[in-house]
């Protein structure tokens, strides 16, 4: 009988150690899962690449470039254009077009006031023309109001309108300026050469004709 009493009390003992482990377990494992979540909230972050700052795009057009042997005579000056984005993405378009067709392009010169000035600058300078303009509008409903200037009388000979945002202006600069205004470009540096000669031959003036030994001696006789 005392056997079987303790029998008793040792299996109860027993399985209500085995009732708490597997509580503690239950616990554990709910601890355990409800903190995942929070670790992963509240944990370091993923590690992320630096990445480089963005760099300008080219400015290299802004220099002039040297006359090659043979090139074009014709010189063009492209002044800013006022409403241009920072780094000048359409008159880049403008200096670039009018190289690739073998013109003298320069964009180091600021615009004067009056023709006579554009005149004389291009007397002084040799430009043939002159490419200013102006930016109207914002965003896609902008225009770039472009215009071709003749460095032989100072006046505009030429214009073109591009409507819509940088991106679309620049390829219309690319694909179609020269077709609009290239003959007018050509023209105005011609005509600029023919009023402004160069490579003119010196003027001589003849202080007249040696008068013979002769001739004098005859006056003085007299």
């Amino acid at each position: 009988m005392l056997r079987k009493s303790i029998s008793f009390w040792v299996g109860c003992r027993l399985s209500g150690a085995v009732r708490g482990w597997g509580l503690g377990l239950v616990v554990v494992l709910s601890a355990g899962v409800a903190s995942s979540p929070a670790h992963g909230a509240w944990g370091p972050p993923p590690y992320a690449e630096p990445h480089a700052a963005p760099q300008p795009p080219d400015q290299t057009w802004l220099k002039d470039v040297p006359e090659r042997p043979g090139a074009s005579k014709h010189k063009v000056a492209v002044f800013v254009i006022p409403g241009d984005d920072v780094y000048q993405p359409m008159r880049a378009a403008v200096v670039k077009a009018l190289r690739k067709k073998g013109i003298n392009v320069t964009a180091t010169l600021q615009p004067v006031d009056s023709a006579v000035q554009y005149r004389e600058m291009s007397t002084a300078l040799k430009v043939g023309a002159y490419v200013d303009g102006e930016v109207t509008g914002e965003g896609a409903h902008q225009t770039l109001h472009l215009r071709v200037r003749s460095g032989a009388t100072g006046q505009h000979v030429a214009s073109v309108n591009l409507t819509g945002p940088t991106p679309k202006i620049v390829g219309a600069i690319t694909r179609t300026l020269w077709n609009r205004v290239g003959s007018a470009t050509i023209h105005a540096c011609s005509s600029t050469s023919h009023a402004h000669p160069r490579d003119r031959e010196p003027m001589r003036i003849e202080a007249g004709t040696p008068v013979d030994d002769v001739s004098i001696a005859a006056r003085e006789a007299n």
